[in-house]
């Protein structure tokens, strides 16, 4: 593993800002100076990027503090939009080796940023490859974002990987699985380290998500894990801190089912997977998943039918 002093020489650093109008100031000031606070230990001050997404209530508290960079987008485009652009301008303005994202919810703790450095270095010799990155996985979903979050997590980072072991054999390739500490990467989680390769690669996929709000603000991490996977990038993991409870989130009252399943159908498209095949994929996975023996079946319908409007209904096994 890289010591903390290596860590910082290559590491440059995108926090994409984005605060709801019902977030009151005081809460933006507290978490952001908790995501701040003894950030010069792990990155450069000159390589740390806060991209201000729409929110001039973020942009007024970041700029009292000295030296930071902070960029803002003219329009508001997302997630998807603020880490693209925070990605570019890093890679146009800087050496660095390797660019770590962050959420700005205060949930990702520093002191992981050289964990997740030497394991995106370690992934890079050992491969022999420049299209790496290492996920900060989470040791619980359901902690920080309830069971619902959780299971619609479990099932479309499963057919995620399903959809990508298929379009990689149709290449004669295999999904490289060797630096995963869980038999399913935490594919959706917000704290990741990608090589310079990678990020390139990451900021032009990201910005050919078409400007749809659900897109936009959940292709973030799941669209790069597809792209980087296809093009024979490897994933590594490290087990990260993760609080019990956030203390702003973006996505309360989201439509899971329209989320995930214009999410699934984009990324179908992105791999060049058909419609018939995505449904046989996704039904194997919904048969599985405890959203069809629950009171939210008819919303694991409903996304069903993003992917395949004229499916008939998904029979229920009779047995287990």
């Amino acid at each position: 593993m890289l010591s903390v002093s290596r860590s910082r020489d290559l590491l440059a650093v995108a926090v994409p800002v984005y605060f709801s109008s019902e977030v009151p100031r005081r809460t933006i000031e507290i978490v952001l100076s908790g995501l701040l606070e003894d950030s010069d230990l792990f990155c450069r001050r000159d390589r740390l990027l806060t991209v201000v997404d729409g929110d001039t209530t973020a942009e007024e508290v970041l700029s009292g503090s000295a030296g930071l960079r902070v960029h803002r987008l003219e329009r508001n485009r997302g997630k998807a939009g603020a880490v693209a652009a925070a990605l570019r301008v890093l890679l146009d303005t800087t050496d660095a080796e390797f660019i770590a994202t962050r959420d700005c919810d205060g949930d990702h703790a520093q002191e992981d940023l050289p964990r997740l450095v030497g394991m995106a270095a370690d992934v890079m010799g050992r491969t022999g490859r420049d299209v790496v990155a290492a996920i900060g996985s989470r040791p619980s979903l359901s902690k920080p974002m309830g069971w619902l979050r959780e299971q619609w997590e479990w099932l479309t980072n499963r057919i995620l990987l399903d959809s990508l072991d298929f379009a990689s054999a149709r290449e004669d390739r295999i999904v490289d699985r060797r630096f995963w500490s869980a038999d399913v990467p935490d594919i959706q989680s917000g704290y990741r380290v990608y090589s310079r390769r990678a990020a390139e690669r990451v900021a032009e996929s990201l910005n050919r998500v078409p400007e749809d709000r659900n897109l936009l603000t959940f292709a973030c991490e799941f669209v790069p894990f597809a792209d980087l996977t296809m093009a024979g990038g490897v994933f590594g993991q490290v087990l990260r801190q993760t609080l019990v409870e956030q203390p702003v989130t973006s996505y309360g009252g989201v439509d899971l089912a329209a989320v995930y399943g214009d999410l699934l159908l984009y990324v179908a498209g992105e791999l060049d997977v058909s419609r018939a095949a995505m449904l046989g994929i996704f039904d194997n996975r919904l048969a599985a998943s405890p959203l069809l023996f629950t009171d939210h079946r008819g919303e694991a319908e409903r996304a069903r039918k993003i992917l395949a409007p004229d499916a008939e209904p998904l029979p229920l096994p009779r047995f287990l």
